[in-house]
């Protein structure tokens, strides 16, 4: 609205009510990118009762994705299935990421409280849901979760602020956390996030500790090949890999939304030394050197 007011020339978010906004404004355009993040919910696989394979299935089972989708990115943003957008050439279309199916939850819910009771209550397993705040989305997004979840866990929510969220999720301080990540133009940029060797020690950025030394050599001969399709192959085994893991639940593929006024000029205007137009908004990140504004 203020964009459209022309109180301020230009504004970078990914809240879907504001995205919304901007695409309905008069005067505004938008520029959106959905290749270059994931929504996605975390879980720590080395802390209870995440440690057990049954208790991420389960989560994953309840997970109410198609209402993520629905109600909180309200259209703005498409599902994901992994760490890469069906239009990119890394995506493996054979990897579905699994939710909305509650009847599947119940079964290993009951299994590992009959093995681990002392983790459950009542029947359900006993979790904590982490999320950052004060947000009026990060909130609507914990209370959808909570709801798909209660009939198999005993959620109790947490809200931090942001730097405290990142540090505990860092340290190992939680058991799951709703996030955003990945979306890098160059896949080996994701190593850093997937290696064991960054599940390690007391700061990890292998968020959800997972390492599987198969995964590693993929990580690492992709790294060292300048084949295209032999990477591609690679990167595709290896969100496999991340799917089978049950450690991440994709909910959708962010929409990082760049809105300006009709006096801002040449936003994506930047080329390269060959005339090659260069790549333009990523994660909300632009080239403003040859922006001009002129006139309304």
């Amino acid at each position: 609205e203020r964009v459209a007011a022309g109180d301020i020339d230009l504004v970078v978010t990914s809240n879907p009510d504001a995205i919304l906004t901007l695409r309905d404004a008069e005067g505004v355009s938008t520029i959106e990118n959905v290749y270059s993040s994931e929504n996605d919910i975390m879980m720590n696989t080395r802390a209870a009762p995440f440690d057990d394979i049954r208790a991420r299935q389960a989560l994953t089972y309840a997970a109410d994705r198609e209402g993520f989708a629905a109600l909180i990115t309200q259209g703005t943003s498409p599902l994901a299935d992994s760490i890469f957008h069906p239009d990119l050439i890394w995506n493996n279309p054979d990897v579905v990421q699994e939710g909305n199916m509650p009847e599947l939850a119940g079964p290993l819910v009951e299994s590992y409280c009959a093995d681990v009771p002392e983790n459950c209550t009542d029947g359900k397993i006993n979790m904590e849901l982490q999320y950052s705040g004060p947000s009026v989305t990060q909130t609507r997004i914990a209370d959808l979760l909570t709801a798909g979840w209660e009939p198999f866990f005993n959620v109790t929510e947490q809200e931090l602020l942001q730097d405290a969220h990142i540090l505990e999720v860092a340290i190992g301080q939680f058991q799951v956390v709703t996030w955003r990540q990945f979306g890098a133009v160059e896949p080996d940029n994701e190593v850093v996030w997937l290696e064991c060797a960054t599940a390690e020690g007391f700061i990890t950025l292998n968020w959800v500790r997972w390492c599987s030394p198969e995964r590693d050599e993929l990580l690492y001969a992709q790294r060292a090949t300048d084949d295209l399709d032999a990477r591609v192959e690679m990167w595709r085994e290896i969100q496999a890999e991340m799917n089978e893991s049950y450690a991440y639940i994709f909910t959708t593929h962010a929409n990082w939304t760049v809105g300006f006024g009709e006096q801002v000029n040449n936003l994506c205007g930047q080329t390269g030394p060959g005339g090659e137009t260069l790549f333009c908004n990523n994660q909300g990140r632009m080239f403003f050197h040859n922006v001009w504004l002129g006139e309304s």
